[in-house]
Parts: C-alpha cells; sequence; structure tokens
C-alpha cells in the first residue's frame, strides 16, 4: 500500500553548494516499513506555500548502514528541492512513503562478479548506495564507477568516495568543465566516449552487470553502446532521474469517448467518468476529482503512482520503472496510463 508516515528530519547535511543531505528518524513502530534495498528511493510530501509537492529521492545510505538519507539538489524553479535546501530545518515532519524501486541487484555472499556502474551528477545518489552495499556485501566482487561531474568541487559525495579504500573499486571521474591528465576521461559520457574508455581498457564489455542513472541521452548512450557490442540487455539496468522527453511517448488509440474508472485506495473505492479527449492519464484525472493519489515524476520514471489494473484495461504511452514481469502481472504507472476499455478498474492497495 502507497501509504505516507510522519518522520523528523534527524540531520541535514550541505554536501556541495546546491545539494543537501537529509537524514530521517525512523521510530521503532515503523522500523519494518523501511526497511530498503540498494539503490531504491522514498517518495517525499510536503505542503510548501499552500501546494502539495510530492517528489521522489533516492537513499544514498546503504542497507548495511541503517539509517535513512536522502540527497536533494536543487534545480531551477523546483519547488520542493528549494524549499529543502533553503528552509528545511532538524525536528521538521515530512510525509514520507516506504521504499520503492527497481534499480536493485540481488546480491549474494557467494557471487564473485563485476560490475559496471556510470552516473553523472545527482545520478550517483543511488549508485553510491548499490557500490557501498556490493563492496560490503560481495567481497569478491570488483566495481569499475564512471562518474560524471563539471567539475572536482561540484562533485557529490567527492568526499565520501575517496574515503573507500578497497582494491575491488575503480573510479574513474570525469569531468565537463575542468581537464584532467587523462584525455579519455574529459567531457561527457556519450556514444563516443564510450568507444574511447573501451579502446583505453577502462570500460568492459563483459561485466555481469551495469548500472546507469543521469540524464536521458547520457543513458541511452551508453545502452546502446553496450547493446551494439554484443552485451545482453537483460545485464543493463538505468533510473532516470528527470521525465524523458515528448519523443519517447507512444500515443494510444482508442474507440470510445468516455471510460468509468474505478480506483481503489486505502480500501476505499472511488468512481469518475474519464474524458478521453480531454484527460491527460487516469492518475491526472483522479487528482483533478479530488483524490489525493500517489505520484512523484509523473513522467513514467518512478514508480509511486503504481497500481494493479483489477478489471477491463490500460495502456501506458512510456514504462522505465516497472519490470517487464510486473507488466505481466497486471500493474501500470497510472500516471502514463489511459482506459484502453470503457470500463477499468485499478488499486493501489495490491
Amino acid at each position: 500500500m502507497n501509504n505516507f508516515f510522519p518522520l523528523t528530519v534527524k540531520g541535514l547535511k550541505k554536501t556541495t553548494s546546491d545539494s543537501i543531505s537529509i537524514t530521517f528518524d525512523v521510530p521503532e513502530n515503523l522500523k519494518n516499513q523501511f526497511i530498503f534495498k540498494e539503490g531504491q528511493y522514498i517518495t517525499l510530501k510536503k505542503e510548501i506555500k499552500g501546494e502539495n509537492v510530492q517528489r521522489a529521492y533516492s537513499i544514498w545510505k546503504a542497507p548495511y548502514e541503517n539509517e535513512l538519507a536522502v540527497l536533494v539538489k536543487k534545480v531551477e524553479n523546483g519547488v520542493f528541492s528549494t524549499y529543502a535546501n533553503e528552509q528545511l530545518s532538524e525536528g521538521d515532519i515530512i510525509e514520507v512513503m516506504a521504499p520503492q524501486g527497481n534499480f536493485v541487484p540481488e546480491l549474494n555472499s557467494t557471487q564473485s562478479k563485476h560490475y559496471t556502474l556510470v552516473a553523472a551528477g545527482s545520478g550517483i545518489t543511488p549508485v553510491f548506495s548499490i557500490l557501498k552495499q556490493v563492496l560490503q556485501a560481495e567481497t569478491g566482487s570488483t566495481i569499475d564507477l564512471f562518474y560524471v561531474n563539471k567539475t572536482k568541487a561540484s562533485t557529490i559525495f567527492e568526499n565520501e568516495l575517496s574515503e573507500i579504500e578497497n582494491p575491488n573499486l575503480s573510479i574513474h571521474r570525469l569531468y565537463t568543465k575542468e581537464s584532467s591528465s587523462n584525455s579519455s576521461l574529459e567531457g561527457r559520457i556519450n556514444k563516443d566516449k564510450c568507444k574511447i574508455l573501451k579502446e583505453s581498457n577502462l570500460l568492459k564489455i563483459n561485466s555481469d552487470e551495469y548500472y546507469l542513472c543521469g540524464p536521458e541521452k547520457m543513458i541511452f548512450d551508453v545502452k546502446d553502446y553496450l547493446v551494439s557490442e554484443n552485451v545482453n540487455e537483460s545485464k543493463i539496468k538505468f533510473e532516470l532521474f528527470t521525465a524523458v522527453g515528448s519523443d519517447k511517448v507512444e500515443e494510444v488509440a482508442t474507440d470510445f469517448s468516455e471510460a468509468q474508472i474505478t480506483i481503489t485506495i486505502d480500501d476505499d473505492d472511488f468512481e469518475y467518468i474519464y474524458n478521453v479527449d480531454k484527460a491527460d492519464s487516469i492518475l491526472e484525472e483522479g487528482i483533478d476529482q479530488g483524490l489525493d493519489l500517489p505520484y512523484s515524476c509523473k513522467g513514467g520514471v518512478c514508480c509511486t503512482c503504481r497500481a494493479k489494473v483489477m478489471e477491463g484495461s490500460a495502456k501506458m504511452k512510456v514504462n522505465y520503472a516497472l519490470t517487464d514481469q510486473e507488466v505481466e502481472d497486471g500493474y501500470v504507472l497510472t500516471c502514463q496510463s489511459v482506459p484502453t476499455s470503457p470500463v477499468v478498474k485499478v488499486s493501489f492497495d495490491d
């Protein structure tokens, strides 16, 4: 169930000039609700200037550290990110949803794998969690981290990464606005850069798993390059930190003008009429009808708005969050879903 729980801000720490780490105090009676896996995220809800704002942020701590902390980078016109960086104080209460997300490796202490991690800017947040947990849980595994930033001074978790002394970890820092002694480690990561990194024997195409987090273009450039080098797509996982572009949206055609939607949430059922020509998605129309529904990115990137289709059918315009198995089991991202039958029942409780 997609419930929010009130958590107290236990600690605040500036990580760079425009980013802050928020640590939450999780009381004993909620410990089980907030057990998380490396690479997952939580959704935060706060009323800011009269507006109910919900945003998803990745957990940067590793599970073995037993602490719930997220990184919030201030973005231009970002309502929550500005509030967090400029106004949030220790002792404040924020509504927090239990951890979610599929950007998670299946770790086993008996495994000896090689992981390639690629991150840019604040995309390091879930990747850092994965990195630390792998080193702790799989002592026989090795990691290559490729981390892109503008400059060393703007690098999130630079100090924390520098303090890790582990022969199984190799960190390759790339700067877009700062020179490097190694020219192959300058500039953004794109298809051409991937080729250079491979020719420099830095980027391995025989890794067991790849985890990519950052801007859309970087992620798909790396993914496409790896696939062109015959890397199986099943080995590549990625998480976008912004909604995808409109060119990725699939149009969904229907042969009816209205649909009856039933939403189940917190054991209650709500009904409304969905106008195909006017409504944008099942989620948006539900919110417009006054329902308090869970969401965050509204771009098909996270799975905060995940629900299960119990009757009828719905189709997603984009999906970068749900696994193939979840889709097969009937789950949809309601922020991207439109009805493809005149009667649709979806449940946020299943």
